[in-house]
């Protein structure tokens, strides 16, 4: 549980569940999918002993390359297609060009880059599932937000326990008026890394773009 609180901007919010929310959040039942997603948050407790959420996050800050590199992305002996190489080093290159990308701001160029890895990189690598987390936050930027959120919910159910996936999708699942799927996503990825409540902590180390950042502001702002 999580309780209202603290100055967003500055990170203080608590991360515990709420009790005044409880009245903004709609009663409706979730069919299909989004059923699966809500069941989400009763299992958490069954992942954390083995959770990892190094693996599952990847900060921008340019100090930590040398970690993505060399511990928290696993990847293949070989990706074939990527641009100018061959090899699993020119597939992790491809990816940090557009995590870097992220970091600047130019989301649309950076969604390509994402795209590209995804379209060559084998569908069950490392490379490829940070990729399509990575595509579908900034398609969600480009403009396409129903496909986007419908991909970051792929991932959310093809690898529970992604913080950042979860946090995603309980914010843009707010901005488009599913409170109860929001919440029940937040849930989970609080259980994973609370930092994701912290906005400046988000913006800091995961460069987030306006549109998904204001979603989340929204979303811990109760508007």
């Amino acid at each position: 549980s999580r309780m209202v609180g603290g100055a967003v901007g500055q990170g203080t919010r608590s991360c515990l569940a709420p009790t005044s929310r409880s009245a903004a959040v709609s009663a409706k039942s979730f069919q299909g999918r989004r059923t699966v997603l809500l069941a989400l948050s009763f299992v958490p407790s069954q992942l954390l002993a083995n959770r990892n959420p190094a693996r599952a996050s990847i900060p921008l800050k340019n100090n930590n390359l040398a970690g993505v590199r060399n511990r928290d992305l696993p990847v293949p002996s070989r990706e074939k297609g990527l641009p100018g190489s061959t090899s699993s080093e020119g597939a992790l290159e491809s990816f940090l060009e557009a995590r870097a990308l992220v970091a600047s701001g130019d989301y649309a160029a950076a969604f390509e880059k994402y795209d590209a890895v995804v379209n060559t990189a084998p569908g069950s690598s490392g490379i490829a599932e940070y990729s399509r987390l990575g595509r579908a936050i900034t398609r969600y930027e480009v403009g396409d937000k129903r496909r986007a959120v419908i991909e970051i919910e792929y991932e959310v159910l093809n690898t529970v326990g992604i913080p950042e996936a979860h946090a995603a999708l309980a914010s843009a699942s707010w901005a488009s008026g599913k409170a109860s799927l929001a919440e029940t996503q937040w849930e989970v990825a609080m259980e994973f890394d609370k930092r994701f409540s912290d906005v400046a902590w988000v913006k800091k180390n995961y460069h987030w773009g306006p549109e998904l950042m204001g979603a989340l502001e929204s979303f811990l702002n109760l508007s």
